[in-house]
């Protein structure tokens, strides 16, 4: 599956101003700028710092990141972009410290619990993984609840709680109809149970939203048999040897 990855940010700061023990600073002396305000100086080194990872050029990232918390070293966004940069030069024990940092400064976080929550599915800990997303989808003005919710759904399927990623997934397509990954993932639940119309009609809708996969075929082969449909078991079939040759032999053999 895919992961959930580092992907694109949610940038929504406040800019601060320069307080000082009389209040805000609105005027200059000598004829010289002030300083700029706390979060315009962080929000400088950041988009560097991004422009750097976009590129993975994670070497150069690190001194704007760093320049960031030395500013503000409770700022979540440079904690975040931090932790994104050590996993990828494979610093797991150091990258999760900082999301802990980033999760201590601000708990509910939908940055950090999205990112976190991912890298702990990424390294194969499903159930700690569970924490982080399960409070992600809680946040009801979250802009991607509803992908949230079907990685939570996943995450789920790993520990091996079907009832519980059957729920996700559902409030996944209730929350965004175009969330395929969901109706594939419901499709082979219905298999598994032996509900193979139900199966049938979320694999449709995911047809109906997404190219066809190994996975789908194979599952079109498979509802073809149980359905008694020839011509359904046939032409998944055909596509699944074109387009899939090593997956058909493990899924062919088995019909």
């Amino acid at each position: 599956m895919k992961r959930p990855s580092a992907g694109s940010w949610a940038h929504l700061w406040l800019v601060a101003c320069i307080l000082v023990s009389t209040g805000c600073v609105t005027e200059v002396t000598g004829g010289l700028p002030g300083p700029k305000p706390e979060e315009e100086r962080i929000q400088a080194q950041l988009d560097l710092a991004r422009g750097y990872i976009e590129q993975r050029d994670f070497k150069r990232a690190r001194p704007p990141l760093r320049k960031a918390l030395e500013i503000n070293s409770r700022h979540v966004e440079a904690l975040v972009l931090n932790a994104v940069v050590l996993t990828a030069e494979n610093e797991y024990d150091i990258a999760e410290t900082y999301y802990k940092r980033a999760l201590s400064a601000e708990p509910q976080n939908a940055q950090a619990l999205n990112n976190y929550g991912s890298f702990l599915y990424a390294r194969g800990r499903y159930a700690d993984a569970l924490v982080p997303l399960s409070e992600l989808v809680k946040d009801t003005g979250y802009r991607a609840r509803a992908q949230a919710f079907e990685n939570l759904g996943l995450a789920q399927l790993k520990v091996e709680d079907a009832a519980a990623a059957k729920r996700s997934f559902r409030r996944a397509l209730e929350l965004n109809f175009r969330q395929p990954r969901s109706n594939l993932e419901l499709a082979h639940l219905a298999y598994d149970a032996g509900d193979y119309k139900l199966a049938q009609s979320q694999l449709i809708s995911f047809r109906t939203y997404a190219r066809p996969n190994a996975r789908s075929l194979c599952l079109g082969v498979k509802l073809g048999v149980a359905l008694g449909d020839e011509n359904q078991r046939a032409s998944n079939a055909l596509a699944l040897k074109n387009l899939y040759p090593k997956r058909a032999e493990t899924c062919l053999p088995k019909i």
